[in-house]
């Protein structure tokens, strides 16, 4: 049997040579088996000695396999034959290296060199595991060395008591790493991962989950040190994707073993047997464990090229597991872990297959048909009811106005609609999930069954979060309900009346009724939705309008009675103004958002202070009014604000309230765009405030007069029709432009108001909306208006936020585009350049930082481009006071594309003020070089600025001409340019302006012009060159000499423009006196 051993190594032998490490593995393995039993004492030692070199060999072909536990298994077992076995120490110390244990690795290769010194292999070795803890500034391998130990021992051989003894070492080596991967995550994590952390803590997991299956109290020892591993391993995993991905390949399968542990632990939650839950998993363990398997999902599902789906399904069971459980603080973790998971769905770069859109369809499809195996719809709907009075009877108050109830009531719908958005595509499933969970528990429920009672709550509040996300399938479900729709609604009405009638606490009842209310608003917020209400609920709607409800505790439930009787009148065009209902609603209305302010304000207070009567009452407040509903009142209010914003006495009515107006732009915004930035406010809620603060900040009219451009009948046209068929026009809403801007003035003065604008501008530019864009930008425009408030979009920030909507049209143009969006967003472009352009019109540029002028350069410049006078005129304007700052901003303005060359085009404009405008602005670019260049060596443009110049009548022409004749009274002072001007009659010009304006403006810079030629033309009495032309010139000068002799002596006279004239005529001295000298010598 010998022989067969030492021909099977022989093989494998040959295997190894050629690389083919597996198949030597198999022949080792082989060899192992054919071991012979009752042999002689010497045929046993030649087995024996078999043994421990199949051993050896076959944990070489490990170590090439990268299997470092393998290959310490199966070196140790040939070292327990021959401890002296030096090429089993050296391949022992590169398996301890392989994962992580330095310390072992160290002392195995010391021995081999003690032994054989002469090892090169074993020298190396030492050297490498040297310099590895030499470079160990951070102490990482002395935490894993400490792990090591206290789990496994010196010798890899450890037993329970001596893992009990190094409990509190090895726990502070695990939080020491824990911690300083948080506060360094930038450079620690792959330090751990260089030295083999990773496997350290896989292979710590793989000894401890063993041993915490003994009895108490030894097993919460054990199970608290594997708390802590499992937590650094989430923690590691959770740092970035490549991570995930090393912690994941590194397992060895310890995971699913870890996995099975858990769901085992959760089992005995279920069980009555005190004794077994005694030995259950800490919480801190369990959570992180579920964090854990949430990072490995997403990685298997987005990265990995190949799905497994066994895989997928057994960490996707890791993470909802914590659902499963009755601990809420578990339940949570395993929504934030789904929520983790959905928000990089949404994320385009979040996997490498997400750029071909070919493979989303299949993506969302395995993600579908995982959800349903596992049963996530069945876990989220069973974890909402779980908390809802009614399905436990022993549930307390306290339970209700818990944080981790709330948590779970807001975020469990949320993962729910996500979930619902990987359906996008399969209209036929998507309708049977909804039915399934959100309509079929409603119509199925009793209220006198209160377990049912609860199911169908939770269905109302996943309802009301899917009209959030999508209203087109939410009313297709209710309408779908028999009756035209309204049987959903009429089992809701039947709860409501009910619930006068159930015995248990108010607050019980108040919870179960604000879902219900919330659910029939939700469903009044769509167009179909009034139509599905029966008469019998809208007279429950109204009873519980009229009640006498607590302004604190029943606060949700007034904002959605009242939400949803402002949508039915509006809708249903029932409601009028004036009138007294409408009164009644608005100032019903008004009277919610004020309380919700002060709720809030009361409850930021309380935070701030030591109060804890005060902060504990506040906190109950808040809890009823955002956590127990999917719609926080202050929604519902703003929303039902936004339906009658539209009519000119809730305007007033709304700026007139501080606390109201407080309520509605004092609000949370996200800082990023993802799945769980904001608990309080969504999306919806941020386009009522843009709308309300749209309509607010200017009339019906002008918007309806802007909706009618491009139509067929012009605003006007329709004003003559409605007038010769003696009907009041719409257009005529007496909210005159006094008003508007009266209200402009008032809502600025609040703090919270110009604010909210630069939030829902910067919030706009990032979610690509295209309607909270267009109504953010026109708000901006509304108050640029104003100019006494220009000055605090500038310090708000509105201006800065106005910057990237101006230049949206032009950022990726190269993307082809349908024509509709390419519109809108050249519009909203206009919108926010215009806007910019007001306020720079009458601000001072040097208050505004240099990034922000020069950013505003380009927008200003694209509106110069368009078609609309009235743009032209303000953004040169703009231009204009943008270019007085410095050299710099004159440079940029020169420098931009097409950007002087429009502004030399706007000075042929039909409209004068324009033509002005542009002058003036071409002007205060002066002394710029190109612009001297380009514009005033160009004999064909020379003769416009001269003849602007010599415009007659002062009266409409004064601007441009004086800009006219102070541009040229400035370039006139370079040689080249005076030449120019020179050979283009600006000598007759200029004298004849001399002769016959008045204007001492205008007077003043003829004559610095004047002065510059005659200078020109004495410096240039030697220039050959110049000879033809200064005979021209200097015949001009004679012959004008007496008149201008006389008008300067005039001129000399006025105090304004003395000193110039003096000038003028001493130089017109010079060039007399010289004109006899230089005949002469010329004869």
């Amino acid at each position: 049997m010998a022989t067969t051993m030492e021909s099977l190594r022989a093989e494998g032998n040959q295997y190894f040579s050629a690389k083919e490490y597996q198949s030597a593995l198999e022949k080792y393995t082989e060899a192992l088996s054919a071991a012979p039993s009752g042999q002689t004492r010497e045929s046993l030692k030649n087995v024996v000695a078999q043994r421990v070199l199949l051993h050896s060999n076959r944990a070489a072909c490990y170590l090439q396999l990268e299997n470092f536990v393998a290959a310490e298994k199966d070196c140790t077992l040939a070292l327990a034959d021959a401890p002296d076995n030096s090429k089993a120490r050296y391949r022992r110390a590169q398996a301890f290296m392989g994962m992580g244990r330095m310390t072992q690795a160290f002392r195995d290769v010391q021995f081999v060199l003690q032994h054989v010194p002469t090892n090169k292999a074993a020298a190396a070795l030492a050297r490498t595991i040297q310099e590895h803890v030499r470079q160990d500034i951070h102490g990482v391998q002395k935490a894993l060395d400490s792990i090591v130990t206290g789990v496994h021992g010196e010798d890899g051989n450890i037993r329970l008591q001596e893992i009990l003894h190094t409990q509190d070492t090895t726990i502070e080596a695990l939080q020491y790493l824990e911690m300083k991967s948080a506060t360094e995550i930038a450079t620690l994590p792959e330090e751990i991962s260089k030295r083999k952390g990773l496997s350290v803590l896989w292979n710590a997991v793989q000894q401890l989950l063993p041993l915490s299956t003994k009895p108490a109290p030894l097993n919460t020892s054990i199970l608290t040190i594997l708390s802590h591993v499992v937590s650094l391993l989430s923690l590691l995993a959770s740092t970035s994707m490549e991570f995930t991905q090393k912690t994941f390949e590194t397992n060895n399968g310890v995971l699913w073993n870890l996995l099975e542990f858990s769901q085992h632990h959760i089992a005995l939650e279920y069980t009555e047997n005190k004794a077994k839950k005694d030995i259950s998993q800490p919480l801190r363990g369990q959570k992180a464990l579920i964090r854990l398997a949430a990072c490995l999902f997403k990685y298997l599902f987005l990265q990995v090229k190949t799905i497994d789906t066994t895989s997928l399904r057994r960490v996707l069971n890791g993470v909802l597991d914590g659902l499963r459980s009755q601990e809420r603080v578990l339940q949570v973790a395993a929504i934030d872990g789904m929520l983790h998971v959905l928000s990089a769905f949404s994320t385009p770069t979040a996997s490498p297959r997400s750029s071909d859109n070919t493979l989303k369809p299949h993506w969302n499809r395995q993600f579908t048909i995982l959800a349903q195996e596992v049963g996530l719809y069945s876990l989220l709907h069973t974890t909402i009811t779980s908390v809802l009075p009614g399905f436990v009877k022993a549930a307390s108050k306290e339970s209700i106005d818990s944080t981790l109830t709330s948590v779970i009531l807001t975020r469990v719908p949320l993962v729910f609609t996500q979930c619902l958005a990987q359906v996008e595509g399969d209209d036929m499933k998507l309708q049977k999930l909804v039915h399934d969970w959100c309509i079929s528990p409603v119509l199925a429920a009793r209220p006198s069954q209160r377990k049912t009672l609860a199911q169908a709550s939770a269905s109302c509040l996943l309802l009301s979060s899917l009209f959030l996300s999508n209203a087109k399938l939410g009313i297709h479900a209710v309408q779908a309900t028999s009756n035209d729709g309204t049987a959903f609604l009429s089992r809701l009405h039947e709860f409501l009346a009910a619930s006068r009638t159930f015995d248990d606490c108010k607050a019980h009842t108040r919870q179960l009724q604000e879902i219900w209310v919330d659910c029939v608003a939700s469903i009044c917020g769509v167009d179909q939705g009034p139509a599905c209400v029966p008469r019998a609920l809208r007279m429950e709607i109204y009873r519980l309008l009229q009640a006498s409800l607590d302004e604190a505790d029943d606060l949700i439930l007034r904002a959605s009675a009242l939400s949803i009787q402002v949508k039915l009148g509006i809708v249903e065009k029932t409601l009028v103004f004036p009138s007294t209902e409408g009164d009644y609603l608005v100032e019903s209305v008004l009277k919610v958002l004020a309380r919700a302010e002060t709720i809030e304000t009361k409850h930021l207070k309380g935070d701030q202070t030591n109060d804890k009567t005060q902060t504990s009452c506040t906190k109950k407040d808040v809890n009823i009014s955002f956590y127990q509903s999917t719609v926080s009142p202050k929604e519902r209010g703003i929303e039902a604000l936004s339906y009658l914003i539209t009519y000119t006495s809730v305007k007033d009515a709304f700026v007139k309230s501080p606390m109201a107006v407080a309520s509605v732009f004092h609000v949370e915004f996200p800082t990023d765009i993802n799945i769980t930035s904001c608990q309080v406010f969504r999306s919806n809620v941020y386009y009522g405030i843009g709308y309300i603060l749209h309509h607010v900040w200017t009339s019906e009219a002008a918007i309806k007069r802007t909706q009618m451009e491009g139509m067929d009948m012009t605003a006007d046209q329709y004003e003559e029709l409605q007038k010769a068929l003696k009907q009041q026009s719409v257009l005529e809403d007496g909210d005159t432009l006094e008003h508007v801007q009266a209200r402009v003035v008032q809502l600025a003065t609040s703090r919270h108001v110009l604010t909210t604008l630069v939030h829902l501008l910067k919030l706009a530019a990032r979610k690509k909306s295209t309607n909270l864009m267009e109504m953010a930008t026109q708000s901006a425009l509304h108050a640029a208006e104003v100019p006494a408030i220009r000055g605090k979009l500038v310090q708000s920030g509105v201006f800065q936020a106005l910057i990237p909507l101006a230049l949206i049209h032009g950022t990726h143009s190269h993307v082809r585009k349908k024509h509709s969006l390419q519109e809108s967003r050249l519009k909203l472009s206009k919108g926010a350049g215009q806007a910019m352009a007001k306020i720079l019109i009458s601000t001072n540029p040097n208050l505004l930082s240099s990034s922000s002028l020069f950013s505003s350069i380009k927008p200003l410049i694209e509106l110069c481009k368009g078609e609309d006078e009235l743009m032209h005129f303000e953004a040169l304007m703009a231009l204009t006071n943008i270019a007085s700052v410095s050299m710099e901003t004159k440079a940029r303005i020169v420098n931009e594309p097409h950007g002087l060359s429009t502004l030399q085009y706007l000075q042929f404009s039909d409209h004068e003020l324009v033509r002005r405008a542009a002058t003036e602005a071409i002007c205060n670019l002066l002394p710029n070089e190109l612009v001297i260049n380009q514009v005033f060596c160009n004999d064909e443009k020379i003769r416009l600025w001269i003849a602007f110049a010599s415009l007659e009548d002062e009266t409409t022409d004064f601007e441009i001409a004086r800009a006219a004749t102070g541009a040229l009274a400035m370039v006139s002072q370079v040689p080249q340019v005076c030449w120019v001007i020179l050979r283009q009659n600006g000598f007759q010009a200029f004298g004849a302006i001399l002769e016959n304006r008045l204007n001492v403006e205008i007077l003043h810079r003829a004559l610095v012009a004047m002065q510059h030629f005659l200078e020109t033309i004495c410096s240039a009495m030697k220039d050959a060159e110049k000879a033809e032309e200064r005979m021209k010139v200097l015949a001009e000068i004679t012959l004008r000499y007496a008149s201008m002799k006389q008008k300067l002596s005039g001129h000399c006279q006025v105090a304004e423009i003395k000193e110039a004239a003096q000038a003028c005529m001493k130089a017109l001295d010079d060039v007399i006196r010289y004109i006899p000298k230089r005949h002469d010598q010329e004869n």
